[in-house]
Formats: C-alpha cells, structure tokens, sequence
C-alpha cells in the first residue's frame, strides 16, 4: 500500500509541477490541459536527463538536475504568468481540475487493481521487458547497455522503458512492484488523457467517460462471443480476443488487453504520448494562427509560436522513439489536424501548404531531438511490401465492429444532408451494397468497406460547418486509411510468408483504435444533439450506446470474472516475483542476492535457451547484463547478426567444458565475473561438467543454486 500511496503521489506533483508549461502550451485550454501535464513531465524530464547521460554525466545524477531544472523552470513559468493563472483559476476551473484528477486516480487504482490479479512477471516477453526495465534501473551511462548481449548498446526502442524506469528510481520502489505500478500508471494516463480530450469535444462528462472507455476499458466483441459459446462469464479467453483475424496470422491487440496482460512493450510505453500528441493538436487556438500566419511580430513569433512548433517536433520525436510503428499514422493525423482551417478545395490552397511545411518541421525537429539514439540505431525492418489481402469481414467486425456503429450513423446522417445525397440516395445505396456484394465473393470486403468509410469521412469532414467539427471527422477519414492500409500494404520483418502483415496489422489496429475511440463517441454526441433529420435518431443513441457498452463490457467482466475465480490463495498481490519465490526458491534466493549486494552492470554466465521461458531469468530479474539471453529475440533486433549465434554456442561451450582452463579465453572475451549454476543448467548440461566452476570462489549457494565469482 505504501509504495502504490508514494507512486500515486509523485505523478500527482508531476502533474502539478508540469502544468504551467502545459498551460502556455495549450493556449486557452488551460484546464484541459492539466491531463497532459503528467506525461509532459515525465516525457521532458527523462529527455533531459537522457541528453545530460550522453554528455557524460553520471545517468543518476543526470535525473536528478534534469528534475530540478524543470522544476524551476515551471516555477519561473507560473511566476511570468501569475496574473492571467490567477485570473483563470475560478470554481469552474477548480471543478474541472477535480474531474481530472478523479478521472486518473480511478482508473490508476482500477488497473493497478487489474495488475494485482494477475501480478507475475512471467511468460510471453514480460522477461524481455523487464530486462530491459531492470538495466535501466542500473545504468549510469547513455546508451545503455544490452542485458542480453553484453558489451553491446541496445538496438531497440529503449526510451519508453526509460520514462518507466525513472519513475522507479525516484522513488526506490522494488523493481518487481515497480514494473506493474508503472503498466498501472499508463493505462490510467491513457484514460484520463482520453476523457479530457472526450470533455474537449463534447463538453459533457458522459461522453468524456464513454471516450476514456472505449479507449482503454472495453473490450472488441470476442468476449460477447464467448460469453454466448460458454453461457458463462468465467473461464474466459482472454488472449483468444487478440487473434481474431486469420486466427493466429495477426495480432489485434487493443488497450485493455495490452494494459492487462502487462508486458511492457514499446506499443503500451507510447500511448500517453500519442494521445498527447492528439490531445494537443484537437486544440484549435495554438495552431490557427500559425497555419492563418496571424503570427504578429518578429519577436511574437518567436516567443509563441517557435517554442511551440519546437516542443510538438519533440513530443513527436519522443513518440516515434518510442515505437516508431507510430511514425506513419502520427504523420497523417498532424497533418490533417494543422490543415482543417482550410477547405476541401482548391488542393494548394495557402492554408495546407502552411501546415504541410509545419509537418515536416514537425518530423524534422522530431528527428534531430532525438539524433544520439539514432546514431546507435540500426533498424531490422526491410523496407514496405505490396499485397492485397483477403481479411475475412466477420473476424474484421469482431474486432472492429461496435467502434464503427457511431461513426457509421454519423456519415450517413451527414450524407443525407448534402442535395446530391438525396437525389442519388437510392443510387448510391445500391452502388454500395453492390461493392460490398463483389467485396464479400472476392475477400476483398474489408478493403471496400474501408475505401468507402474513408471517402464518405473525407466528403463529411469538408461540408461540416466548422474547423472544431471538422476535426474529429477527420480522425475518422485518418483510422479507416489506416485500416485500409492494413489491406494493401505491409512492412517487410523476419516472421515469413504466412505471418507477412503480423506486426503491420498489429500496431496499426492499436493506433486506428484509438482514433476511433475519439471519433466514435464524438459521433454519439453529435447524433443525440442533432436538431435536423429523423426526430426518432436522437432518442435511440442512448440505447445503442448502452448496448455497445454492455456488448464490449463482456470482455472485461469476464477476464476480470476468471481471475478472481482463480486468484492466488494468498490473494492479490503487486510483486511480480511472487512466482519465483515459491516455484523456484533457491533462484529466487539468488536473484535476491544480486540485487542486494552487487552494483553497477558487471556481467553474468547463465544458460541460453528458448525465448517466452524460463530462460535469461537471472539478467532479466537483475539487470545485470548477460552474455546471451533470448537468442531468437536478439536475432531479430540485430537483422540475425551471425554474433548472435556465436554467442549462444559459447555459453553453451562454457557450461560444458571439461576444464576452466578450456575455456578461460571466452570467460575473459565476454568479461564474465558471475557464473550461474542453477536448476536450467543442471538441466541443460552434465554434472561432470558443472563440477569445474568448484575452482572458483562461491559468492552465493543454496539448494541447487550457486553463483561463482571470477
């Protein structure tokens, strides 16, 4: 209790600290602005203390002055602008605030909750994870050092697991408490960034809530499913729900599962910061008046405006560092929101080319903030491929389904409107069933389905009688490109010819998702408010909402539902390394050990073998960095680096020699000053064998484990 208490409490000062920065930034959104101020300063503080890291300075100290150095920073801030903060903090904006804070306190205790159901830190990648999490923890130089290839920085996207582990840090939370605090801390920020951005639109907290669960609360339609297969809510699938579509060719994970099952990967790392990035361009006020160029004088636009186009490239850049999966769907979606001021046509019109070249300043300062992890970088994806795909409608709509009724309502309620609608009504209706007709014969139903939400979202965002309704149109025109991207392109990785779009399909779901999660009740709101068109589509908007919500609930309810039905005797915990504990006591000893007594990142022997196991526990639960962890992951983030399988033959080769002396060379190669000798390698080689390490000095021995000392 005490450190979920303390964890809570520091996001709290770190939304407090970050809020006149966030206030400037978003204009007269001040109040909105607030559910941003957390992932600003986490964002912001960690790059900081990142760039000072690769100065030279001690990683350590680096956080703390970057915490300082914000700190004043946001003070001197609120001091220049006490007057016009005085002047806005009324009860209405005291309310609001409250509202905010209700929103992420619920749900931060909501998901931590969730985490304590079901806390290990086990299967799947969450070894990956924690590794990573874990030498992060350690590290007093910038860029880190690989735990699974020791001596070797790491090749993967590593900022996001820094913005967890500084958390960690400052406050000195055990590490397997910390790891599930931290997927906690992120589901709650999604949803309360959510239900500001819902509370923006709409101006009604219903819909705000609606927003925040659609985007990380509910469910996709599989667990309705279930629930009619089974008759009961208990024993749910729930990895089942994320497999839909070509049952195991892709992944179609969404929020709640990815918060859930917790491990804490780059796509669940990024999402405060992608929201942000959302949540900041929906504000119309910072940006008209650069893309208008109403930009006053010299040292106005300066002072406004360039600051501000600096801090979105680097809310950008930290985004894309991140998960660069996000690169493409973040580009669209800038643009599109910097050029709603100006109209469908003509296509060059002042006003888009203005936010087009804001864009690329946009990508560019992106970029070049984050230039020292791209000099370390090297990307193991091969470029884009072209194929058009046969994803079948019925998994398409499990998945998708009860995010596009809205959206789809709205369109055609729009399309009513427009004189050529309602003289070629019949025709186009006709037109459409056709195409979907051909589109469910030939496979392609999906892609039809899609084209056609995309040119009826574009055709509505430009007849809409405002920049404000314009906007949340075009997060629709923006999720259906990215789905029908989904249907004709891929990017090219190692997975082969039957899961050629598996990572495609996977990340651009989640981003699409949250698109239509902002979308969707936006729509809702609109349909129910509508003052033209049929008298009855009003009235039955709640109805289809609470049917949607209780459809897509069935997800949640019933993983919750199995969890508590199987819950550990000892009850809900947060420490992750309950399961070592008790499956495996004297390993657990020993990682307890390493933690306590060794400092710095002085490398380790232990057995490599099969990735989503056991194996690489001992680098993955320290930190402390190995000679080779999961073989086939390091494959893939090093594009199959033949050093790769080198290293596992000679950790394999170490373990079975017959005399130290054999292998003395590659001991001093690799620079290993522990060796693990536990139940894996017991397992994995002869007695005989292990028999040599005896020679050395024991730091640590119990049961069938024992760690030597070089």
């Amino acid at each position: 209790m005490g450190a979920l208490l303390s964890w809570w409490v520091l996001l709290q000062v770190a939304g407090f600290v970050g809020f006149p920065l966030a206030a400037r930034l978003f204009g007269e959104q001040r109040t909105y602005a607030y559910s941003f101020s957390k992932i600003l300063t986490i964002a912001l503080v960690t790059y900081l203390a990142w760039i000072l890291g690769h100065a030279g300075v001690a990683y350590g100290t680096a956080l703390v002055v970057a915490s300082l150095v914000f700190g004043i920073g946001n003070a001197v801030l609120a001091w220049a602008d006490r007057a016009s903060l005085r002047e806005w903090l009324g009860k209405d904006s005291v309310r609001e605030l409250l509202w905010a804070d209700v929103w992420w306190t619920g749900a931060f205790l909501f998901f931590a909750w969730q985490r304590s159901l079901h806390p290990h830190i086990v299967d799947q990648e969450k070894y990956m994870d924690f590794a990573f999490f874990n030498t992060l923890l350690r590290t007093e130089q910038m860029p880190p050092e690989d735990p699974w290839m020791s001596g070797l920085p790491f090749n993967y996207y590593y900022f996001g697991y820094l913005m967890n582990a500084n958390l960690a840090r400052l406050l000195s939370v055990p590490s397997p408490i910390a790891y599930n605090l931290c997927v906690a801390t992120l589901g709650a920020l999604v949803f309360s960034q959510l239900c500001a951005i819902g509370r923006l639109l709409t101006r009604r907290h219903a819909f705000a809530l609606l927003t925040g669960a659609f985007g990380v609360v509910l469910g996709n339609l599989d667990g309705l499913w279930q629930l009619l297969e089974k008759g009961s809510l208990f024993d749910m699938d729930y990895f089942r729900s994320t497999r839909i579509v070509g049952r195991d060719a892709t992944i179609n994970e969404f929020p709640y599962f990815t918060v859930i099952h917790g491990d804490l990967h780059p796509h669940l790392s990024v999402m405060p910061l992608t929201i942000l990035l959302l949540g900041w361009l929906l504000v119309r006020g910072p940006w008209r008046d650069l893309v208008e160029w109403r930009v006053g004088g010299a040292r106005e636009f300066v002072r406004v405006h360039v600051w501000r186009v600096l801090l979105l490239g680097f809310v950008f850049g930290a985004m894309v560092a991140t998960s660069p999966w996000e690169l493409p769907v973040g580009l669209m979606v800038t643009f599109l929101l910097l050029q709603r001021e100006g109209p469908m046509v003509p296509l060059f019109d002042m006003r888009r080319v203005r936010a087009g070249l804001l864009t690329i300043a946009v990508l560019a300062i992106g970029y070049i903030a984050f230039l020292p992890f791209y000099a370390h970088f090297q990307s193991p994806q091969g470029g884009v491929g072209f194929k058009v795909a046969t994803t079948n409608l019925g998994e398409f709509l499990t998945v998708f389904g009860a995010m596009l009724v809205f959206p789809a309502l709205y369109l055609v309620a729009q399309l009513r409107e427009q004189p050529a609608a309602a003289r070629y009504g019949q025709l186009w209706i006709a037109t459409f069933a056709l195409a979907v007709t051909v589109g469910i014969l030939t496979g392609k139903a999906v892609l039809v389905l899609m084209a056609s939400v995309a040119m009826a979202s574009l055709w509505a965002a430009y007849t809409t009688e405002t920049p404000e309704t314009r906007a949340p149109v075009l997060l629709l025109f923006a999720a259906s490109v990215t789905l029908l991207a989904c249907e004709l392109v891929y990017i090219k990785d190692p997975y082969g010819e039957r899961l050629y779009r598996m990572n495609t399909v996977f990340k651009l779901y989640l981003q699409a998702w949250f698109l239509l999660a902002v979308g969707g009740p936006w729509c809702a709101w609109r349909l129910w408010t509508r003052a033209s068109g049929p008298v009855w589509v009003p009235r039955v908007v709640p109805a289809i909402a609470a049917l949607l919500v209780l459809a897509t609930a069935c997800y949640p309810v019933g993983v919750t539902a199995t969890r508590l039905k199987y819950l550990d005797p000892e009850g809900p915990t947060l420490d992750g390394n309950r399961y070592l504990e008790r499956q495996h006591p004297d390993d657990f000893a020993a990682i307890q050990w390493l933690r306590q007594n060794v400092t710095g990142l002085p490398v380790i022997l232990e057995a490599s073998g099969n990735p989503y196991s056991y194996y690489a526990r001992f680098s993955s639960n320290t930190g402390l960095p190995t000679v080779m962890g999961w073989a086939n992951h390091e494959g893939l983030w090093r594009s199959h680096d033949q050093s790769v399988e080198a290293r596992r033959r000679d950790v394999a080769t170490i373990y079975s020699a017959a005399s130290l002396e054999e292998v003395g060379t590659l001991l001093d190669r690799y620079k290993v000053r522990y060796i693990v000798v536990g139940e894996l390698e017991r397992k994995d080689f002869r007695p005989d064998s292990l028999e040599k390490f005896r020679q050395l000095r024991v730091a640590f021995s119990r049961g069938q484990t024992t760690i030597y000392e070089r």
